[in-house]
């Protein structure tokens, strides 16, 4: 069965014939996807329209449909519909009302989209046969006009129309892959979903609502029907509030769900949204707590007792939790999401990982040195449903396509179209800490003068706290600095340990050039740029000569051999 947008019919503007055709049209297979009674407010001559339906195809394109009913005639160039049971004759321009939809979304996909699929139109006369008349207007040739037989046979009569406009206009069809599909319905239909984020502010603490795009709201809605599925997505897809707002759905059945996610952070801040009782809230720490028996292992030796003792020594008959939902996934040993979803599939449970391959910066190792499997080809391997979210809804556009260059995301439809200032970056020669010193004060003084509260500015390292430049440094511009969330202070910690969690203005600070060739600093840099929601600054620490930067970059396969081709390789702008 088709899809349709939306999912149950309305009204039907009191028309049969519309009614009578969405009934059929709910024969199509499941390639296709229909918006029914589709309208939009625009500016201009005709602000408001309507289409009475909009079919896409992936072979194809995109079809505008209008419909209408009653006894239809052609006279003196105008059509009329005449109503069976009252007799009364209208005027009408059922052509005319097509090409407006189509062309408004024509109109509207070339605002976003370089290759526009193909867009054509139609007309549906319910109660008419074509087959009794020969001579048909030249705006509306009998090829366009569906009538009561195409009631019949939907799918090869809308297929029949295509192919008349592709040959009329002697044009080759422009298939639609899945992530063109998505792009157009989010675009054209998106969804409005409120559902409950948190940003970092501790004198609020205030609930927030985002918008969720169709994807993310029909990811919600798949799951319904699926108990194991991995949903993968780039930065700034929502996948912890989707990991959240699924835990609610399945509390509000009143069945119990473990939530864990990995940072300390997260898992602070998943605390204090008070979610419902139903839904118990870990990480991997507070997880090992409460399931080994020794409750006196010194807390940087927990984690790797933890994962040996649930390895071999933990009774699965002990194991509570039916169903499970994690974040962060990526940055889980596999051994551990492999027992858990053992157990959970043993239960007849619910089992769901949100993950981003790219955002995997924990390396673990094994006694004998070696490293572990890495999370992600885990889940690649044993997961069978994975579900991916494409579209950015954290990151201003500029942020976003930026972190696509970084994180060389190539899904056309990731950046949104919420604007803001261009991230920076800014250079100093290797050795010049006082220069960095004070770029970091400008940075907090010029945040703080835009109207961003201090609870709201991050800084962020790409290495350890010990080995940062701020190691030392107790204070900037007279507001003390500390490594978690206080009131009245700067916030400063590492890229590790922020994962998850969102800033409307991060620095990041402690790239080297040198070190930009390696795919764990790209990746730390990807991470802790795409925490920020509105103002991103990025400091580094330029430590190769310019006449060494395209011997040093030439392993990336990037011609890279100024500052600007540096900067213009991740997305950012040159401080000037």
């Amino acid at each position: 069965m088709a899809t349709f947008y939306p999912n149950k019919p309305g009204s039907f503007n009191g028309s049969q014939g519309e009614k009578i055709v969405y009934e059929a049209l709910q024969t199509l297979d499941s390639r296709f996807v229909v918006f029914h009674s589709f309208r939009w407010i625009r500016n201009g001559k005709k602000s408001e329209g309507e289409a009475d339906f909009v079919v896409f195809h992936p072979d194809y394109g995109i079809l505008v449909i209008e419909v209408k009913d009653g006894k239809i005639s052609y006279e003196q160039g105008n059509w009329y519909s005449t109503n069976r049971k009252t007799h009364k004759k209208e005027l009408i321009n059922p052509v005319s009302q097509a090409n407006s939809g189509r062309y408004m979304i024509i109109t509207e996909l070339e605002k976003h989209m370089g290759n526009v699929p193909s867009v054509f139109c139609a007309v549906w006369f319910t109660d008419f046969d074509k087959s009794q008349y020969n001579n048909y207007p030249k705006d509306a040739p009998a090829e366009i006009i569906l009538d009561t037989v195409a009631l019949e046979w939907p799918e090869m009569a809308l297929r029949n129309v295509f192919e008349y406009w592709f040959k009329s206009l002697n044009r080759l069809p422009r298939p639609l892959n899945e992530d063109v599909m998505i792009y157009c319905i989010n675009l054209l239909q998106p969804t409005l979903c409120v559902a409950e984020t948190f940003n970092i502010s501790l004198e609020e603490m205030e609930r927030e609502s985002i918008r969720l795009t169709n994807q993310q709201y029909a990811v919600l809605h798949y799951l319904q029907e699926q108990n194991i599925a991995a949903i993968h997505g780039a930065a700034g897809t929502g996948k912890t509030v989707l990991a959240v707002e699924k835990g609610r759905m399945i509390a509000n059945d009143k069945e119990d769900v473990l939530l864990l996610c990995f940072n300390e952070f997260l898992l602070e801040r998943l605390v204090q949204m008070k979610l419902p009782s139903y839904i118990k809230i870990h990480n991997e720490r507070t997880l090992a707590e409460e399931l080994m028996p020794d409750k006196d292992i010194p807390f940087e030796m927990i984690i790797d007792s933890f994962e040996n003792y649930f390895a071999e020594s933990f009774d699965d008959d002990t194991w509570k939790y039916k169903n499970v939902i994690i974040d962060e996934a990526q940055d889980f040993p596999s051994d551990v999401l492999s027992h858990i979803y053992r157990l959970v599939k043993a239960r007849n449970g619910i089992f769901y990982v949100f993950y981003d391959r790219s955002q995997s910066v924990i390396t673990r190792r094994l006694p004998d040195g070696t490293l572990k499997e890495n999370a992600s080809n885990w889940i690649d391997r044993s997961m069978d449903c994975r579900l991916v979210l494409y579209q950015n809804c954290r990151n201003t556009a500029e942020i976003s396509k930026s972190l696509k260059c970084i994180g060389k995301i190539e899904t056309k439809g990731y950046v949104n179209e919420n604007h803001g200032n261009k991230p920076i970056i800014q250079f100093f020669d290797k050795e010049k800490k006082k220069n960095l010193i004070e770029a970091i004060e400008s940075f907090v003084n010029t945040s703080i003068g835009e109207g961003i509260s201090l609870a709201d500015i991050v800084i962020l390292t790409v290495n350890t706290l010990k080995y940062s430049v701020l190691t030392d440094v107790k204070s900037i511009s007279k507001i003390p600095i500390s490594n978690k969330q206080e009131i009245g202070k700067v916030w400063f910690t590492t890229v590790r340990r922020f994962k998850g969690l969102e800033a409307k203005a991060v620095l990041v600070l402690d790239v080297k050039t040198s070190e930009m060739t390696k795919e764990l600093t790209r990746r730390l840099l990807y991470v802790g740029c795409s925490r920020a929601t509105s103002k991103l600054k990025v400091l580094i620490v330029d430590d190769v000569s310019q006449k060494k930067y395209g011997e040093t970059f030439s392993p990336i396969g990037v011609k890279i051999e100024r500052r600007k081709d540096l900067a213009d390789w991740l997305g950012l702008q040159i401080e000037k």
